[in-house]
């Protein structure tokens, strides 16, 4: 295949990481792959693909992902002349491979995720509720706000004047933590079993230590 040149802008004077780097994420290989290996405008195959990630899965979804990132990948959909098995790589698109442009897309997904976790949650609760799904109930609804709890009562309170339900703590860690990658995730889920197996045998030796002072 014909080596790049230039992508755009964003990699004309720089010098690109190795694309075979399997610890970097297979997005951003797939990236470098294309700018390096295939070029601007020209046509790849799904096999030269797999074979240039053998094993990886869903392969093809990497590519279909980084046009969320502006890069610009063609099928036989916008263009009549490939094959069915046949993409090109029409045009460059966020440099993915630096580390400051994945922090900026991330955080962007983030913003983005927020407004479409708390729609969700709102189609969610109304599903929740059979009988004011299509046509809402008002009495419906004050049963079973009045069937509950007086804490719950306030907090569904707090709720409206809020006008959102917020997410709680762990909610939101949890959200951080998917929107780390692979390996900093693996890292990050050794270091919380070792600070709760701490915490464990922290609360273990307590009662003892106490009953050694009487």
């Amino acid at each position: 295949m014909q080596r790049l040149k230039g992508v755009r802008r964003l990699m004309t004077d720089a010098q690109l990481p190795d694309w075979t780097n399997e610890k970097m994420p297979t997005g951003v290989r797939v990236a470098l792959w294309l700018a390096t290996e295939v070029g601007q405008g020209n046509v790849f195959s799904k096999e030269q693909l797999r074979t240039a990630f053998p094993g990886v899965a869903q392969i093809d979804r990497r590519v279909r992902e980084l046009r969320s990132h502006g890069w610009v990948i063609a099928t036989r959909r916008e263009d009549v002349s490939l094959a069915l098995h046949e993409m090109r790589f029409v045009e460059a698109g966020a440099s993915i491979w630096e580390s400051s442009v994945r922090a900026e897309l991330r955080q962007q997904s983030r913003a983005l995720a927020l407004p479409r976790m708390a729609e969700r949650e709102r189609y969610l609760e109304v599903r929740a509720l059979p009988s004011i799904r299509h046509a809402p109930d008002p009495e419906a609804v004050w049963e079973r706000l009045k069937d509950l709890s007086k804490d719950e009562k306030s907090l569904i309170l707090a709720w409206i004047a809020m006008d959102r339900r917020p997410s709680s703590p762990a909610e939101l860690a949890w959200r951080a933590y998917r929107s780390l990658s692979e390996a900093q995730r693996r890292e990050m889920a050794a270091r919380l079993g070792e600070l709760v197996s701490s915490e464990l045998h922290d609360e273990t030796l307590a009662p003892n230590e106490g009953s050694d002072e009487r």
